[in-house]
């Protein structure tokens, strides 16, 4: 949601107009489900069979989309979609059960939800919060959907709870009306669940006070609720309004994040109008498996159209202040669309060389992305392109069960090693 104006009446009579950051968010979280279902039920003899989705700021599920004067779908009813269509892509014949819960403070929001928005979603034998075995062609998909009138504070344990028990895999979608809305000991709860995922929204307005306004009455609370003491150095922002401001933000709650929350991997996106360098929110994708990262990363590159940009090379694993980049006019961010994909393969080369070169003995390529991949929006993909690259050139060779392999398509356990008496050189031009 992430608005506290918006709101729905309890009839559908009542539903607020959808933003396109908003339409951007929503299409990037569906396409993710989508993939992760597939990735994790649908992979090896017997993939992942138990999810768990919890979506903490639910809403109505339903909006007026001026741009089409037709509805727009919220969250919850692609989410569920999403699932299915993950398992129908899947193919798998063995049973997949997923439960969702819907939290919402406001009662109208719900009823919108469970009365109108699953009725016109055509989900609405959902809403009785039962389980329903759906008969496919392939095996049984199994739903729930549990609706919660609470803040969602109030039940974070429960949906931990509700994880831990079910076993399998959560996803934890995190879309607040403010920034108190969700504490640092949430986050660390969350992460604390073996097999657990958050995509997080942040609104930068929400913010903006803190840095502006020192006399602001909510600065203890927001100190207590996100534990910030000691983070956010105040004479580094005057209004969060130019790009280093607000990518030095970023990089102090990753820090957060990572040191208070125990936030494993991050990724985030920054949400911006076309043509625009103001950040209207981060998305934070926190996770603890690598493969979780890559599959958000995977989805991030099929939207070329959509108005929102990846923020690299300023990372909360310490601080480095990001008007050093700003006054020196470094390029800090990249456009995901068809047209970065060659510039992003060029510049694995920052990030991915030193450590081969620092590794005489190999690294494995799973370990060689462990180490790199929340620095750069490359997928995996692009991985496998610029290190044939380097092999192409005669500057690496990849060992598979100890002999020479030619495969273009990497494994995990795949050594990454350089030929003896060779170094590796600056493959820009190579590449270009």
């Amino acid at each position: 949601m992430g608005n506290s104006d918006t709101k729905w009446s309890a009839d559908g009579k009542e539903i607020p107009f959808v933003e396109q950051h908003t339409k951007t968010k929503h299409l990037l979280t569906e396409q993710y489900v989508t993939d992760l279902i597939y990735t994790l039920y649908g992979s090896g003899q017997r993939g992942v069979t138990n999810f768990t989705i919890i979506d903490g700021f639910c809403g109505g599920g339903i909006y007026n989309d001026k741009d089409s004067d037709n509805i727009w779908f919220g969250s919850p009813i692609r989410l569920i979609k999403a699932v299915q269509e993950g398992y129908f892509k899947s193919k798998r014949t063995y049973p997949l059960n997923v439960k969702f819960i819907f939290i919402d403070k406001k009662k109208d929001h719900l009823t919108c939800l469970k009365n109108i928005a699953m009725s016109q979603g055509e989900l609405d034998n959902l809403s009785d919060e039962k389980q329903h075995i759906f008969k496919t062609e392939f095996g049984d998909l199994i739903i729930e959907c549990e609706f919660i009138n609470d803040e969602f504070e109030n039940k974070v344990n429960y949906c931990v709870l509700q994880s831990e028990n079910r076993k399998g895999h959560s996803l934890f979608i995190l879309d607040p009306y403010g920034w108190s809305d969700v504490s640092m000991e949430s986050f660390r709860k969350i992460n604390s669940l073996k097999k657990s995922e958050i995509i997080y929204t942040f609104m930068v307005d929400f913010i903006k006070r803190f840095f502006y306004d020192p006399k602001w009455q909510a600065r203890e609370t927001f100190t207590k609720v996100l534990e910030t003491d000691g983070y956010f150095n105040l004479d580094h922002f005057q209004m969060l309004d130019t790009f280093g401001e607000q990518a030095e933000f970023r990089n102090d709650f990753m820090k957060l994040l990572r040191d208070k929350g125990n936030a494993s991997k991050i990724i985030t996106f920054a949400m911006m109008p076309n043509n625009n360098d103001r950040v209207l929110y981060y998305l934070f994708h926190i996770c603890s498996h690598l493969r979780a990262l890559e599959v958000m990363k995977d989805g991030s590159w099929k939207f070329n159209n959509l108005n929102y940009q990846y923020h690299y090379d300023i990372y909360g694993f310490g601080f480095k202040a990001a008007l050093f980049y700003e006054d020196n006019q470094l390029e800090l961010k990249l456009d995901i669309n068809q047209d970065s994909q060659q510039s992003c393969i060029t510049r694995l080369s920052k990030d991915l060389d030193k450590i081969i070169q620092n590794s005489p003995d190999g690294i494995t390529f799973k370990e060689l992305c462990n180490k790199t991949m929340e620095l750069n929006p490359a997928t995996r993909q692009q991985y496998f392109e610029y290190l044939n690259l380097l092999r192409d050139a005669k500057e690496i060779e990849v060992i598979r069960k100890g002999k020479k392999t030619d495969s273009t398509n990497l494994q995990n356990e795949d050594i990454i090693r350089r030929p003896s008496q060779r170094t590796l050189f600056n493959l820009l031009n190579y590449i270009s």
